[in-house]
Parts: C-alpha cells; sequence; structure tokens
C-alpha cells in the first residue's frame, strides 16, 4: 500500500505564547496564529516544518487525515443515542 502525500498541515496553539522570546512569536505570528487554541491550515512545505520545528513546545500539528478521523472520533462521541427505556 502507498502512503498518500502529506499536502496540507493543520496547526493549533496550544500554550500561549507570552513570556516567549521575541523570534518564537514572530515565528508565531507569521504561521497566521495570534490566540490559544486557534487552528490554521498550512500547505506542508520545508519552511512550514522549519517555523512549527522552531515552536514545536507551543504547537500541535496534525495531517488532513489525523484531523479528518479525530473530528469524525468527536462527533460519534457528542452523537445523538438511542433513549433507553426501563420498565418499573
Amino acid at each position: 500500500m502507498k502512503a498518500e502525500p502529506i499536502h496540507r498541515l493543520f496547526i493549533t496553539l496550544r500554550r500561549s505564547f507570552a513570556g516567549s522570546r521575541e523570534t518564537q512569536v514572530a515565528t508565531l505570528r507569521s504561521l497566521g496564529l495570534s490566540y490559544r487554541m486557534q487552528t490554521v491550515e498550512q500547505r506542508n512545505t520545508a519552511c512550514v516544518r522549519g517555523a512549527v520545528h522552531k515552536v514545536k513546545h507551543l504547537v500541535s500539528v496534525e495531517t488532513e487525515q489525523e484531523r479528518s478521523a479525530r473530528l469524525a472520533a468527536r462527533r460519534q462521541a457528542r452523537a445523538l443515542r438511542e433513549v433507553i427505556r426501563v420498565a418499573h
């Protein structure tokens, strides 16, 4: 089975950049991140991967497949369930 190429990365800012170095803050801004729990979509290029590596302690990264699987599992967990009827 041939692995599919990764075209897009979903980058989420997990920790606040308050107290971080100016270069790290500039890197986060260049990725398009400005507040906690914000997710941006970036192309999978060497420049983006290098920027993510520089601030890897502040962000989390997902591929398209990982993100869609996580969101599908979350939708399934939140879906309405059949009502249980108990006869007393």
